[in-house]
């Protein structure tokens, strides 16, 4: 899976949950990108069936888009909680979660949410929900 889909899909469902619905142009803001740049991507994401836009050009994941998203996120949050929980720096945590969700195995994901929730205390607020920001800004 490329990296620039699955932090896409990430970033359509945070803004979704945010705002309600999502735009082209909030997916430029959100990475700091042109608007074609952004629509040369939501296109792909279409083509790849991720992604549907209505007549207002609301986008909306599909289920299958939507299941990619909640894995990402789900293996950013569980990044998150495992670094945080070894002491790292909130800023830091969320900066290297948002490389890693795209690289880790099945089995380090797993040790490490094993080690998260038997081993190490984190606070769970501590861990930030709204990494569209900081993945954006590695680019």
């Amino acid at each position: 899976m490329k990296k620039t889909t699955e932090d896409y899909l990430k970033t359509i469902l945070l803004l979704c949950e945010r705002e309600g619905s999502v735009r082209s142009i909030a997916l430029a803001e959100a990475f700091g990108v042109s608007k074609p740049t952004v629509c040369k991507i939501v296109k792909g994401l279409l083509c790849e069936g991720y992604i549907t836009k209505d007549g207002s050009n609301e986008i909306t994941l599909t289920e299958r888009g939507e299941k990619l998203a909640n894995e990402t996120l789900k293996r950013n949050l569980t990044i998150q909680r495992f670094l945080i929980g070894l002491g790292v720096e909130r800023s830091v945590a969320e900066a290297d979660a948002c490389k890693m969700e795209h690289v880790i195995s099945a089995q380090s994901l797993r040790a490490m949410a094993a080690l998260s929730e038997n081993g190490l205390h984190s606070d769970p607020k501590s861990v930030s929900m709204n990494c569209q920001t900081k993945c954006s800004a590695e680019r």
